[in-house]
């Protein structure tokens, strides 16, 4: 049985470690803000990005960009957004468990991997290694990009998904991230990049936000488009590609955040509980010696009395 020194050491370190687990919620918190605050001040470039690009579409209509070009799939392109850290909950679980459910399902299909953050890069290899040379192999990775996203900082990674596209090392390209519900809800998405569907596109953008209205949806108007609808599109895709990109890694963010404040939240609770229990484990403790001291006193006392 533990000492009563023993279990104040126990309280002293669990209220330490519940004071360290309510600092990383409190942070985890700013920053999920911060996140959902990114995604929605994109949104409005998305939509008339969408917008353009449909016009485009309508213009160049027998004139076809390479990177809409489909083809029988024979090799997919995966781009896998996890988190750097853990500390998060289930949130790189779920992505690493959806993305074996369809390498699972595509197994007649080589596979070739982009990670963005360090923990899908961990799933990727322990995939890869159990698959005995099966697995595929990963393209690039991409930890970096996690702590400060930026447009700019997306264009390496979609110069590489548009090289291996174009190249035919991938007949297709997927990214698999978790999409941002609420607080309490983070859905894992798939969604295709390439070749690029304009109705594909269309419905994540709806997904995006339900405060999109239908009216915004319909509108439509008439561009003069300059030096020529061609050469517009053919720079207008990439930047597109690049869109798509920030957009999932800041979901991604946003429901990493989220996770990891509810995990510490949990943390913190599960401390405050062990606390209790050792607080009330320690009271009883001393309450037995107070009664031991108390019963040998008096059995002494009756002692001398005889």
């Amino acid at each position: 049985m533990a000492s009563a020194r023993d279990i104040r050491r126990r309280i002293k370190g669990v209220k330490g470690t519940g004071k360290i687990t309510r600092a990383m919620e409190m942070i985890s918190a700013v920053k999920m803000r911060k996140a959902i605050g990114a995604v929605l001040a994109i949104r409005p470039y998305a939509l008339s990005a969408i917008e353009l690009l449909e016009q485009l579409s309508v213009a160049t209509r027998g004139d076809e960009h390479p990177l809409l070009t489909e083809r029988p799939v024979k090799t997919e392109l995966y781009v896998v957004i996890t988190s750097n850290r853990g500390l998060c909950g289930a949130f790189n679980t779920q992505v690493s468990k959806h993305l074996r459910k369809i390498l699972a399902e595509d197994a007649d299909r080589a596979a070739r991997f982009i990670t963005i953050g360090k923990k899908g890069e961990m799933a990727v290899r322990r995939f890869m290694a159990q698959s005995k040379g099966r697995g595929g192999e990963i393209v690039a990775s991409f930890p970096d990009v996690l702590s400060t996203p930026t447009a700019e900082s997306m264009r390496p990674i979609a110069r590489v998904i548009i090289d291996e596209f174009e190249r035919a090392r991938a007949d297709r390209v997927v990214m698999v991230y978790t999409n941002y519900v609420s607080m309490m809800v983070q859905e894992v998405k798939v969604r295709g990049l390439l070749p690029v569907a304009l109705k594909d596109t269309k419905k994540a953008l709806n997904e995006m936000s339900e405060s999109v209205s239908e009216a915004k949806q319909k509108l439509s108007a008439e561009y003069i488009i300059e030096p020529s609808p061609k050469k517009v599109l053919w720079r207008m895709i990439p930047r597109l590609i690049e869109m798509e990109l920030y957009h999932a890694v800041l979901e991604s963010n946003a429901s990493q955040e989220s996770s990891r404040m509810l995990a510490m939240r949990n943390a913190t609770d599960a401390a405050k509980d062990m606390v209790s229990d050792l607080t009330l484990a320690y009271n009883q403790l001393r309450q037995q010696k107070i009664t031991q001291e108390i019963a040998e006193l008096s059995a002494g006392m009756a002692a001398v009395q005889k």
